[in-house]
């Protein structure tokens, strides 16, 4: 009998993938050949597909080495001889709704001075959370800071229908990104994760050497699962899935290679790459499935809503009149 704990079902830290001997799917060569880039890299992925627990690793080496990285590639193949940083590691999802009672610039200074504390950084007292935030990031040292930045247009999609929020909010974030810009000197590394690229909003304007790898053949595999990494890393709970199926149905209708042509048919078929080289299956499908395989192929991603086309949603929603029936 398998260990169903063993599936890493909603663990986006890398650290907790260690201490509760969670499943990782290793991709830290990739993770190693990322970190050499000089300039800031940008990565849009759907929601559920790993971002987090890529940038969660990124965190991990890059404030504490190698330590808990034993028998990964970075380590067998000796991939990484850097040493460690303070990193700012910023989750814009955490402020994404709208409050009446707190303005969008209070919850983004508090955000910010939450991930400053944590990089052992203390955020300098200013009524301007872009002041704040250049002053404090001014008085580091050249290359001694990590930054790292998951979703950082939640915060935007989810006021898209308000205009007036949606605009001020996009000047900020132009403000802070240009701040970034004009601060790179004090940064090793810079990683920005994102469902889509707002490409008209002046936020990436400020950035004329980033590097947008969303669609580079070289990172298709870098979250998803491979079919290789499939049958590597959860071949037991394949095989469990046969017997479960099988003894659900009274008759034994699945094989391993009926099993693996039916999770193709559910959840196979994402690809993130312009030359369409690399096909990943979505983990929360998989992962979802593989717990509870007697429950069939649901659309456990569509049905958690990472699936949901928000921006477009809200998109369109800005041109619905409301009193129409």
């Amino acid at each position: 009998m398998v260990d169903l704990t063993g599936l890493p079902l909603s663990i986006t830290s890398f650290s907790e993938f260690c201490e509760r001997n969670k499943i990782y799917v290793d991709k830290t060569d990739l993770v190693a050949k990322l970190a050499q880039f000089d300039a800031p890299i940008f990565l849009s992925r759907p929601r559920r597909f790993g971002k987090s627990t890529l940038v969660s690793t990124f965190q991990e080496l890059f404030s504490n080495g190698l330590d808990k990285f034993q028998n990964l590639k970075i380590v067998t193949e000796n991939l990484w001889n850097d040493k460690t940083y303070k990193v700012i590691h910023i989750d814009f999802s955490q402020i994404k709704e709208n409050t009446e009672n707190r303005p969008f610039e209070d919850k983004f200074y508090l955000l910010l001075k939450s991930a400053f504390k944590e990089a052992s950084l203390a955020i300098t007292e200013e009524r301007d959370v872009i002041a704040a935030f250049a002053d404090t990031i001014a008085a580091e040292e050249n290359g001694t800071l990590v930054l790292l930045i998951d979703e950082y247009d939640a915060p935007l999609t989810a006021v898209m229908g308000n205009k007036k929020e949606f605009e001020a909010r996009r000047a900020l974030f132009s403000e802070f990104f240009s701040t970034v810009k004009s601060r790179s000197s004090k940064f090793r590394f810079i990683f920005i994760t994102g469902v889509t690229r707002y490409s008209n909003t002046s936020i990436f304007s400020a950035f004329n050497n980033i590097e947008d790898i969303s669609f580079d053949p070289s990172y298709g595999a870098l979250v998803g699962y491979t079919q290789e990494e499939l049958e590597h890393y959860f071949k037991d709970y394949l095989e469990n899935a046969v017997t479960k199926l099988n003894h659900d149905l009274g008759e034994d209708k699945y094989t391993y290679d009926s099993l693996i042509a039916a999770l193709k048919l559910n959840y196979d078929g994402y690809s993130f790459d312009r030359r369409c080289r690399h096909h990943v299956y979505n983990p929360w499908s998989i992962l979802n499935f593989l717990k509870k395989p007697q429950e069939g192929f649901l659309p456990y991603w569509l049905d958690t809503g990472g699936a949901k086309p928000s921006l477009l949603v809200n998109y369109l929603n800005t041109f619905i009149d409301k009193k129409v029936k």
